[in-house]
């Protein structure tokens, strides 16, 4: 197993110095020469540069991922191997939604802001980034469910890749309700619209839960409700206005009023 493994980390490290070492000479040469109202001459660089290259490693890492995946699966297959690449691609995915998320938000924060503008080119790559990067993120989830279908050893981790699955779908429409939100210039982006976002999806879960009688996902849905119950009570009251608070309120008691509609109706599936 040594050689194999040595190929392979040795053949990810050599396309992936490649790439930041491309980045790296563009954002060393972006140095641009300023002069300040005293007088004096500073140096800046384009920060951007970086930035787009913590998310085309990322990109390059769900590629080489799926494709590594793709061989193992038609040409190898090898169940360790499946079942190393399945648990690096969470670990990868887990990183991005930690970092690449936020990396993308200060691509966006790039595009709206003016005084970068002023001095480095901004164009629509800065948001368009963010949809080439979900692109690649969705195919390799798409393989990592197609490796549980053929590897039955990977089957049984088919619990932990739903909770996986169910918590990345979150993360990433709640970073996508902010980005189009502080497009639309809202201050209400990290409370209202969250709030009521995570009790519309906990409702979700709860439905599909009962539909397919998955335990777990009723669960992660209470879990889900419970954390925006503890951001409404912590966070947004503090932070908004009666309207925006009576709009929030309402629309969580109606959420949790269908909720227990659908414990009540459908209580017999759920306790089978």
């Amino acid at each position: 197993y040594g050689i194999p493994i040595i190929f392979i980390i040795t053949l990810y490290a050599t396309f992936r110095n490649e790439i930041a070492v491309y980045w790296e000479q563009l954002y060393n040469n972006s140095i641009t020469s300023i002069e300040n109202p005293n007088g004096y001459e500073s140096k800046i660089f384009n920060y951007d540069l970086i930035k787009f290259e913590s998310i085309y490693l990322f990109i390059y890492s769900f590629l080489f991922i799926g494709l590594l995946s793709i061989f193992n699966l038609t040409q190898i297959k090898n169940k360790k191997l499946g079942v190393i690449i399945f648990l690096i691609s969470k670990v990868t995915i887990f990183f991005f939604l930690i970092s690449g998320l936020y990396t993308l938000g200060e691509l966006r924060e790039s595009y709206l802001s003016t005084n970068i503008n002023s001095e480095y080119s901004v164009g629509i790559f800065h948001v368009a980034i963010r949809y080439i990067s979900f692109g690649f993120l969705t195919g390799l989830l798409v393989i990592n469910f197609k490796s549980m279908k053929q590897l039955p050893v990977i089957e049984n981790l088919k619990l932990y890749f739903q909770l996986f699955l169910t918590i990345t779908i979150l993360w990433v429409l709640s970073s996508e309700l902010i980005h189009w939100m502080d497009i639309g210039n809202s201050s209400e982006s990290y409370k209202l619209g969250l709030s009521i976002f995570w009790g519309i999806y906990s409702l979700i879960l709860v439905a599909l839960g009962i539909w397919k009688n998955l335990k777990h996902l009723r669960i992660l849905a209470f879990v889900v409700f419970g954390l925006t119950l503890i951001k409404l009570f912590f966070y947004d009251i503090s932070h908004l206005d009666t309207i925006s608070k009576t709009i929030v309120f309402v629309s969580l008691g109606i959420l949790l009023l269908i909720i227990s509609f659908l414990y009540n109706k459908y209580h017999k599936k759920i306790n089978a």
